[in-house]
């Protein structure tokens, strides 16, 4: 049975992930390490307001533990692992986001995660306000003329500003998206046999996402594995028998069974 996205804890789900690059990981490890970061921003006794509990994350997250962005290498795929982020100190606004997220939750305080096209903030809510915050840039807070440059930075002017943009995403949504950096990176790297780990990932955490099937096929097709790839064709047709990719799937399908019987 698929889980709601509010009954997938991301620190763990995250950790989890990250086994497939760090078979030993010692999750319990990674969860203290968080726990600690949290005790240390309650010392600071924020009170409820979001800018005041912004402040008392930055001191601990920024200045004291000294949480950035690796701006000199963005796409080393260590910055979207949680356990190297909490070890290095670095990473990308997604996966620093993760930090400021879990220690807000277990504060249990309001602390999200803010998925623009591009970029990804934070957003921590009180009754009356929010507070927009960059975990990449220095933890620097943003106000929407910030979000406006920001966002017409990374689209090149294409995507304007929307209430939509700064909405909170739910945990199924972050995984996705840093799952997404990792396929991108592995698939520039042609690294094929760790994008198939990160597309098996995918399928799980967006199940209703068939796409991520086909690519698998196809990647298990390329790494000379036609059993496996016959075996994602068919499982994207049973759970999509409509869908706009079904009649290439099937094709593809038919294609790759014969080619089986005539290797037998």
């Amino acid at each position: 049975m698929e889980l709601e996205s509010s009954q997938i804890r991301l620190d763990c789900a995250a950790l989890h992930l990250a086994r497939d690059e760090y078979p030993g990981l010692n999750i319990s490890r990674y969860l203290r390490l968080l726990d600690e970061l949290a005790e240390a921003v309650a010392a600071q006794r924020a009170g409820a307001a979001a800018n005041l509990r912004y402040l008392a994350m930055r001191a601990v997250l920024l200045d004291e533990f000294a949480f950035d962005g690796n701006r000199n290498d963005y796409y080393d795929p260590e910055n979207s692992y949680l356990n190297r982020v909490l070890d290095t100190r670095r990473g990308i606004p997604i996966s620093l986001a993760m930090v400021w997220i879990e220690v807000g939750r277990r504060l249990k305080w309001p602390v999200h995660g803010v998925p623009l096209p591009g970029h990804f903030l934070v957003r921590i809510d009180d009754a009356e306000r929010f507070v927009l915050v960059d975990p990449f840039h220095e933890a620097r807070s943003l106000d929407l003329s910030d979000c406006r440059q920001l966002l017409r930075g990374v689209s090149g002017g294409s995507v304007s500003l929307s209430a939509r943009h700064l909405k909170p995403a739910d945990t199924r949504m972050v995984l996705r998206r840093m799952l997404e950096n990792l396929r991108r990176i592995f698939m520039a790297q042609n690294d094929l046999p760790r994008l198939a780990g990160v597309l098996r990932r995918l399928v799980a955490v967006e199940p209703r996402e068939v796409r991520y099937l086909q690519d698998l096929a196809t990647v298990h097709y390329r790494l000379g594995d036609v059993r496996s790839a016959c075996a994602h064709l068919q499982l994207l047709l049973e759970r999509e028998p409509d869908g706009q990719d079904s009649s290439l799937a099937r094709t593809n399908l038919r294609q790759l069974r014969a080619a089986l019987l005539a290797l037998n």
